[in-house]
This record gives C-alpha cells, sequence and structure tokens, in this order.
C-alpha cells in the first residue's frame, strides 16, 4: 500500500511486526574510484515474529537499469541468482573466529536460503535498448543490506546496521527501548 508505514515496534493483530524497506545503488566497477555501471532498487517487505526474532521476507520487487540487454532473460536469470545469494548473505552469513583466526573454511557448511525460504521476487528491467550496456551481475546485490536494514526500521522502529540480520541480531535488537517520537 503506498504510503503505509510498517508496525515500528507494535505489534499486528497476529503478534507479528511488518515492514517495507527501499534502496538503491550504482554499482562500480574497476579500482577506486572505478566507472559506474547498471543501478538496482529493491523495495522489500518483511515480517518479524518479537518472540523468537524469526524474520520472513514476504515479497522482493528489484529493479534494474543495465542499459543495453543483448538477452533479458539471461539478465533476468542473473540478477535471480545473484538476489538470492546477498540475501543469504544478509540474513544468514558470518564469519567465525577462533584462536587460530577464521574458522568459516568450507563451502559446504555456507548458509544459503533454503527453499522454503525463497520469497516471491518480481524482476523488472528498464527498457534501455538505445544506451551501452553497463553488465548485470553484482550490482543486483548492492542494495540488499540496505533495503533490508531499512525494512526493519520500519518493522521493529530499530535501527541494525550489523549484518547478518538473523533471529539473535533481531531478539537483541528488540530488547533495546523503542527510540522516543
Amino acid at each position: 500500500v503506498a504510503g503505509a508505514s510498517g508496525s515500528r515496534g507494535r505489534p499486528e493483530s497476529d503478534g507479528k511486526l511488518r515492514g517495507r524497506g527501499i534502496a538503491y545503488a550504482r554499482y562500480v566497477h574497476s579500482k577506486f574510484p572505478g566507472f559506474g555501471a547498471a543501478w538496482s532498487a529493491w523495495v522489500i517487505d518483511i515480517e518479524v515474529d518479537p518472540a523468537d526474532g524469526a524474520l520472513k521476507v514476504t515479497s522482493l520487487v528489484v529493479g534494474q537499469d543495465t542499459g543495453m540487454m543483448v538477452n533479458p532473460d539471461g539478465v533476468r536469470h542473473q540478477m535471480h541468482g545473484n538476489i538470492l545469494q546477498s540475501l543469504s548473505r544478509v540474513l544468514k552469513e558470518r564469519v567465525s573466529f577462533g584462536p587460530q583466526g577464521t574458522t568459516s573454511l568450507e563451502w559446504g557448511a555456507y548458509p544459503i536460503l533454503h527453499f522454503t525460504e525463497v520469497p516471491p521476487i518480481e524482476i523488472v528491467l528498464m527498457q534501455r535498448q538505445d544506451q551501452p550496456p553497463m553488465g548485470a551481475g553484482e550490482s543486483a546485490s548492492v542494495p540488499s543490506a540496505a533495503a533490508l536494514s531499512n525494512a526493519l526500521f520500519d518493522a521493529t522502529g530499530r535501527r541494525f546496521r550489523q549484518p547478518p540480520f538473523n533471529a539473535e541480531c533481531i531478539l537483541a535488537g528488540l530488547r533495546e527501548p523503542l527510540p522516543a517520537v
């Protein structure tokens, strides 16, 4: 619903907190300062169970301007993969350390979304065939953390700034008092 705000820390009738987050970014190639490539924007809807900190992505719309597209279906497929990878990072990934250094050394244990956790995803591609191609891969991931963090604020009324935004992180944030309005 346009113009609607989320729960902002006040559970709805079913006990859940709901929010929407929006973010956009331009991917930059090469060494600093680099050069601009594709633009991507996310609109993500979430619900949070304040009892256990569980977060569910209920919908996701990702728009992208990649300039000229030779194969729009290929761009969509590339974006889907990148969206799932970046959602997994923002919701689950954390490097672990022990006395000898990094203990996260094995891809088999890398946490990714399960099929049951994949939200409905809508891809919106800008039709700009008169522009040079700008690439389509990593650019779809850049707004992910900001959009999810903004959705968490809309749902909980609290700022979350350090992924992964997992149940442990969310419960810790929910223990903080709501800011004065």
